[in-house]
């Protein structure tokens, strides 16, 4: 039984674990297969950027179908270019795509929409539409075109790891979606859904 409730029970967070380094959780294999499976679209991209690729989760499935797709991170996990996206010019490809820090994700979308020719895609928690601030600086310029909820829980990966310290699948108690900007589109947020059985 638990006497009173903490900010930290309340969105899903850990009472027992520190928060990871530098925010790496990474996303699942089959929570990017879903992805293309839900939104075939992202394939007529030619080229693709992974940011925050950290081990390469996303970008190894991206690169099933793309023989363009570039990884890079400002850390080096061993995987991709060591490079601050926010500080990048580069802007020859079609579509970024990644799971950022989301403390940083505003950042990242807004950073990504001016290097992209077509799209930007994030992995994020779906409390990303919260917040004046993302409101006011970001969604009402910014609309996403997509917003891909998945019915089920999606358990991101801490450091990586596919399982906890006692070899159990991570669970969490927060809801995550991809979100899909096109660039220069200005009309209504669609809302969609992925049914994924995990």
């Amino acid at each position: 039984m638990i006497d009173k409730l903490s900010g930290t029970n309340l969105v899903g967070m850990s009472t027992t674990r520190d928060r990871v380094e530098n925010d790496f959780y990474a996303t699942p294999k089959e929570a990017v297969e879903q992805l293309i499976k839900a939104y075939p679209d992202i394939k007529n991209n030619n080229s693709f950027w992974e940011c925050a690729c950290g081990q390469g989760h996303i970008s190894e499935v991206l690169k099933e179908f793309s023989e363009d797709v570039f990884s890079s991170d400002l850390v080096n996990r061993g995987y991709g270019e060591k490079e601050d996206f926010l500080k990048s010019n580069f802007s020859d490809t079609d579509c970024i795509i990644t799971n950022p820090p989301f403390k940083l994700a505003k950042e990242f979308i807004l950073h990504g929409l001016k290097l992209a020719k077509r799209e930007v895609i994030m992995f994020a928690k779906l409390q990303l539409l919260e917040g004046l601030d993302r409101y006011d600086n970001l969604f009402t310029d910014n609309p996403p075109k997509y917003v891909y909820v998945f019915v089920r829980r999606v358990n991101p990966l801490r450091n990586g790891s596919v399982v906890d310290e006692n070899g159990k699948k991570w669970a969490s108690t927060m809801c995550f979606a991809w979100f899909v900007w096109e660039v220069g589109y200005k009309g209504e947020t669609i809302v969609r859904w992925i049914k994924w059985i995990n």
